[in-house]
């Protein structure tokens, strides 16, 4: 839930929907950068079956913060932040 407590200057608080559309692209891309180390160890220690997993996690929420960016996209497009 967003911080929806009154801001100086008028402006208006960021809607939870906003919020919460940020804070999944930015975790999305925490994900993504955990899952690189990830890959990383997997590929270290060889180990196929692993690194396959977390390709495919990685892969996942490339695509998952894609989805939210593009949501967000229309969103700004029809005038609704």
């Amino acid at each position: 839930m967003a911080q929806n407590q009154p801001s100086s200057g008028g402006q208006q608080p960021m809607s939870d929907v906003l919020f919460d559309l940020v804070t999944i692209m930015s975790n999305c891309g925490e994900a993504v950068e955990a899952l690189d180390e990830y890959i990383d160890d997997a590929q270290q220690e060889n180990n196929r079956e692993v690194l396959t997993l977390f390709q495919q996690i990685r892969e996942d929420e490339l695509r998952h913060c894609e989805m939210a960016r593009s949501c967000l996209g229309n969103l700004v497009r029809q005038g609704k932040f």
